[in-house]
């Protein structure tokens, strides 16, 4: 009886560490997938920072690159505006094309300085396109707050209008208050400045036409003889004084103080009776 006892509890305790050593397999299996699990969930929350690190700089690059396609394209539309009337750009960007136009009644506006190329030749090119740049940015300023518009410079020329390219009745009145506004900042600064200039200035009103020349590098420019006539007002004025030609001169009877001066020849033009507005 005793020895089938202890057969017995040999047998159940056998189970007993079979069942145990099962379960602890089991533990060790369960333990080793887990940490499997676990590796594997690490290595997917790695990827996904760096996934998520990686879209977060192409989409930062994007946006820079954004970001400077959209300055690049301001500055872009801001030169264009610089060269080019308004109403032109929309008719380009519109059409692919700008056909010339004629305004009938305009005053244009010319200077130049007295003595330049003598004077710049003696100067660093650098010191000379500062000059310039100044004094240019100045009448900029000037020209636009009384209603006109630069043209172009062509070395040390300015060329600016007022009448276009929308209509305005007191272009000449505009044009002769912004010449007189120059030539006080110029007088002012020669003043002040290290460097002096002295410039002559003409003005003449009438007809001109309007275009863009060229088609790699567009140039809003005006023709005509009132253009050219303007451009001799400044030839036979004297430094520092504002010659107007007659046909200017009646459009503001009651403006401004004008000195009549004896009949000029102009070339192409004859005999003409210009004044210097004081």
């Amino acid at each position: 009886m005793i020895p089938a006892l202890l057969i017995f509890s040999w047998l159940m305790l056998a189970v007993v560490i079979f069942a145990t050593a099962r379960e602890a397999r089991k533990r060790r299996e369960t333990r080793r997938r887990l940490a499997e699990l676990e590796k594997e969930l690490a290595a997917e929350k790695e990827c996904s920072f760096t996934r998520s690190c990686e879209m977060a700089e192409k989409s930062l690059r994007l946006l820079e690159l954004k970001e400077s396609l959209e300055a690049e394209q301001a500055h872009s539309e801001a030169l264009l505006h610089d060269i080019l009337p308004d109403r032109v750009i929309a008719e380009l960007r519109d059409t692919g094309q700008s056909r010339p136009e004629r305004f009938d009644a305009v005053t244009v506006f010319f200077s130049d300085i007295v003595g330049f190329t003598a004077r710049s030749a003696e100067l660093a090119p650098e010191t000379v396109i500062r000059e310039l740049s100044e004094l240019f940015s100045s009448f900029d300023r000037i020209f636009t707050a009384n209603g006109c518009a630069r043209i172009k410079t062509i070395g040390d020329a300015y060329l600016a209008v007022s009448g276009m390219p929308d209509p305005d009745p007191d272009h000449a009145e505009n044009v002769l208050r912004a010449a007189l506004e120059a030539r006080n900042y110029l007088a002012e600064r020669n003043r002040s400045d290290g460097l002096r200039w002295e410039m002559r200035f003409g003005i003449h009103s009438g007809p001109v036409v309007g275009g863009i020349v060229g088609t790699e590098r567009y140039l809003y420019d005006i023709f005509g003889d009132t253009v050219n006539t303007a451009a001799r007002m400044e030839q036979l004025s004297e430094p520092m004084r504002i010659n107007v030609s007659e046909t200017t001169r009646i459009l503001v009877p009651s403006r401004g103080t004008f000195t009549p001066r004896p009949p000029c020849e102009v070339k192409g033009k004859g005999m003409m009776k210009m004044y210097f507005l004081e």
